[in-house]
């Protein structure tokens, strides 16, 4: 009987020894499995974080590029609008010769071409203001070569240097000055 107590002893410490060898393998494997879910989860939180990331400057860059697009567009419609206001008025221009006020502004605009010029000149208007422009010259004393074959809506184009110089100051001149200067604001005042 004493070798069964002793086998069974023995048996009873094989028991435990593995159970306690069995219950440190599952604590190690619980903390192996706990590392790892921690590990997965920093690791999935870090792919969402630069999924997001991505997302918001895609997303970032995608807004921009549709704002600059609109912009566009805006730019766009407002240059044709712009457009159609100037070819407008410039439609307007052939009215003027009609008025009252015309001999005045032809004056105007003849004297303002002529500012300090003195000799070898031709005066270039369009067929209808011949007869303006002689007279004007006739009042002012002012010798010179009177040429209908401009194409103008009123004003004059003056002529030097056997035209290697020539001043421009007819009305559609004038108006596409004013073309430059007041594209913007006429823009404004269309779009706001």
């Amino acid at each position: 009987m004493a070798l069964e107590d002793i086998f069974r002893a023995l048996e009873e410490q094989a028991s435990k020894d593995s159970e306690a060898v069995l219950a440190e393998a599952r604590a190690h494997a619980d903390a192996i499995i706990a590392e790892a879910e921690q590990e997965a989860a920093r690791t999935r939180d870090a792919r969402v974080a630069d999924a997001v990331r991505v997302t918001r400057l895609t997303s970032a860059q995608d807004l921009n590029a549709a704002k600059l697009e609109a912009r566009k567009k805006l730019a766009a419609v407002k240059d044709v609008a712009v457009a159609r206001v100037f070819d407008e008025a410039a439609a307007e221009l052939d009215k003027v010769r009609g008025a009252a006020s015309y001999e005045a502004t032809f004056r105007r605009l003849a004297e303002e071409a002529l500012t300090g010029v003195e000799t070898d000149l031709v005066l270039l208007v369009d067929p209808a203001d011949v007869g303006l422009a002689t007279t004007f010259l006739n009042d002012k004393g002012i010798t010179a070569e009177v040429r209908g074959d401009l194409a103008t809506s009123g004003g004059v184009v003056v002529s030097m240097d056997g035209g290697r110089v020539m001043r421009r100051n007819t009305l559609e001149d004038r108006l596409d000055k004013l073309r430059g200067i007041a594209q913007a604001d006429v823009a404004e005042i269309l779009f706001t």
